[in-house]
């Protein structure tokens, strides 16, 4: 009695028999109608593709990695404004593997540079809430320049909470927050000014005056930024306004504590010329300069070669989901022209042609060596009020000073190391003791 075997198709590699060629016209029949195992077949491949992307799996790893496009195009925001719900943030599904530790120092620079490009470009969840602190010596408005220019070329929506200037670029969306607006009015119009769009940077110029003056809650802007609208929110925190302690709790933390704590990034502005005085002094074993107000002088809030023109040194400090930080410190100089293409119609900034924030110690002016050895010299020189130099008069007396053992140094020999002394009137010579 011969056996009959069942065809199901469960037991076909499909990945490697579709690549043989003629194999569909052998598993169809003639009249051209699809077998029921082959639906059946293909309706559990769709049920198992629908249950891995409800548990937010990722699919099969594609065969070529993606590229960057030589002109950037591709990172622009499409379609960002428009009147439907709030969008909602992606599953994260699995953990992405862990980039292993630098190997090299070109590796460790690009690895840097790419977690601080991630935050300049308001890349999705590279920073959610980014804190910026300043004073007089080094303000942020380089920074805070360079955040709405690369928003603005994704075709993001820009909205800034305005304290101290009330004109930005037309397609910046500015609140004017001074004045008698109120903590509610505030909220209101940022929530009015981002419903329209997909997603939203937001920046408020001075957080010491939304907290303490305006009594804006941080947990309030925080949770209609980032909770609601899934947005990034960048605030600039002024180092220089003390806060006042609060008379009804004493133990309350300072609120520049708690935005150091919420804040996913925190970045500090410096002074140019004075890191390099500081690395100076360094070098040479000397107490670091102070400046602003740490120098403690009375009036004095602002040192000399403050906001340096040649651009802006940034210590940052990047907190990943795992609570592990990674701190460095970049140098940011003005944008340029060539630093940027050509603005697409519609769009207010070009997109951007390559990154110009580097390491600190890749600036020519902190790493360059014949730099340091000039200040290492002037600085090892003696400062006084007179002059240690000798005259032509006084180097020919030295000269003719003639030092013990000097008939030793001529190379005769004979008389090994003779002291030479001759006896004045004054001297008592005792001939027991010369015998001795």
């Amino acid at each position: 009695m011969s056996s009959t075997r069942i065809f199901t198709g469960t037991n076909i590699d499909w990945e490697e028999a579709l690549k043989q060629p003629g194999f569909i016209k052998h598993i169809l029949p003639d009249d051209g109608n699809v077998p029921e195992w082959l639906i059946e077949l293909a309706r559990q491949h769709l049920a198992a593709r629908a249950r891995a992307q409800a548990a937010g799996l990722r699919g099969p790893p594609k065969s070529s990695p993606r590229t960057r496009a030589p002109d950037c195009y591709g990172w622009i925001k499409k379609h960002n404004n428009y009147a439907g719900e709030i969008r909602k943030r992606r599953p994260e599904g699995r953990k992405p593997r862990v980039m292993s530790r630098p190997v090299s120092m070109v590796q460790y620079q690009r690895h840097c540079i790419h977690l601080m490009s991630k935050v300049l470009n308001i890349r999705t969840n590279a920073s959610p809430f980014t804190l910026i602190l300043d004073d007089l010596s080094q303000r942020a408005s380089i920074l805070m320049n360079e955040l709405i220019r690369r928003a603005l070329s994704r075709n993001v929506n820009v909205v800034v909470v305005s304290f101290e200037s009330p004109t930005y670029h037309s397609a910046v969306r500015c609140i004017p927050a001074f004045g008698d607006r109120t903590a509610a009015d505030i909220l209101a119009a940022i929530e009015n000014a981002m419903k329209d769009s997909k997603e939203s940077l937001v920046i408020v110029d001075s957080l010491y005056d939304l907290l303490h003056v305006k009594n804006v809650a941080m947990e309030s802007l925080f949770g209609l930024v980032v909770g609601k609208f899934a947005s990034t929110l960048t605030g600039i925190y002024h180092q220089d306004m003390l806060e006042e302690p609060n008379p009804d709790n004493t133990y309350a933390p300072q609120s520049l504590d708690v935005l150091k704590f919420m804040a996913t990034s925190v970045i500090t502005c410096k002074s140019l010329a004075h890191v390099l005085a500081a690395k100076a002094a360094k070098e040479r074993s000397l107490p670091e300069p102070t400046h602003g107000l740490l120098q403690g002088a009375e009036g004095i809030v602002q040192s000399l070669d403050a906001n340096d023109h040649r651009g802006i040194v940034l210590e940052a400090e990047f907190r990943h989901k795992s609570g592990r930080p990674e701190a460095e410190t970049f140098f940011l100089r003005d944008a340029r022209v060539k630093d940027y293409h050509a603005p697409l119609p519609g769009m207010a900034v070009g997109t951007l042609k390559h990154e110009f924030v580097v390491l600190l110690d890749q600036v020519p002016a902190y790493s360059n060596k014949d730099m340091t050895a000039l200040v290492n010299t002037a600085g090892s020189e003696i400062e006084s009020t007179f002059s240690l130099g000798l005259t032509d008069k006084q180097k020919a007396a030295r000269e003719g000073v003639v030092l013990p053992y000097f008939d030793a140094q001529k190379g005769e020999g004979g008389e090994g190391g003779r002291i030479l002394y001759d006896m004045g009137s004054e001297d008592d010579f005792d001939e027991e003791e010369d015998e001795i």
